[in-house]
């Protein structure tokens, strides 16, 4: 009888450490502004379950671009473009850094995603050339890092991906590269929510 009761007592503290960690959830809804080595945008990230979100994306971004003449020579433009991210996230360490009283605070997490970028180059702000450059889609499976600072307004994230790239080509260029090819994403950005 006595060993029923310590398996009751350990089952009922079981539970209620169970119940306990899924009290934490993503934030329902989050706005920011978010600046990276080459990039500037807003973001919104949505709640669609306790640990997966739907993060949304407009920004600016700096980049370049070559093509190849027909008679060999080859131009190089500086661009500023703007581009479109679609980002589903699991963030499946909250439940982890709650119960090692770590900070959680606007879903500052370990995740994965599946970032998929659209970037209508031809809508470009800055093309130092005069030839248009080639719009592409790019969808990337991400492992990333985002923590909250102490001021909880404040934020960092760190992310990395290999994924796949389709550039859409206007055909009276030779681009100096693939119409579809492997594309490795890594980006350190730091943001603040409102």
């Amino acid at each position: 009888m006595k060993n029923y009761l310590v398996l009751g007592l350990f089952l009922i503290s079981f539970l209620a450490k169970a119940q306990e960690s899924e009290k934490v959830s993503v934030e329902k809804n989050l706005n920011s502004i978010q600046a990276g080595l080459v990039s500037l945008s807003f973001r919104n990230e949505t709640r669609l379950e306790r640990k997966i979100t739907l993060r949304s994306e407009i920004g600016l971004s700096t980049g370049s671009s070559t093509v190849k003449y027909p008679d060999g020579t080859t131009e190089a433009s500086f661009l500023i473009v703007p581009y479109i991210n679609i980002e589903p996230r699991w963030y499946y360490g909250l439940d982890r850094r709650s119960r090692l009283n770590k900070n959680t605070i606007n879903n500052g997490s370990n995740y994965f995603s599946l970032l998929t970028t659209y970037v209508p180059s031809r809508m470009a702000l800055v093309n130092t050339k005069d030839f248009e450059v080639a719009p592409f889609i790019a969808i990337i499976p991400e492992y990333g890092i985002r923590r909250t600072s102490i001021r909880k307004h404040f934020y960092s994230e760190c992310s990395a991906g290999i994924g796949y790239r389709h550039n859409f080509f206007d055909k009276s260029y030779n681009y100096t590269i693939d119409e579809n090819e492997v594309i490795i994403d890594v980006q350190f950005k730091f943001g603040y929510i409102f």
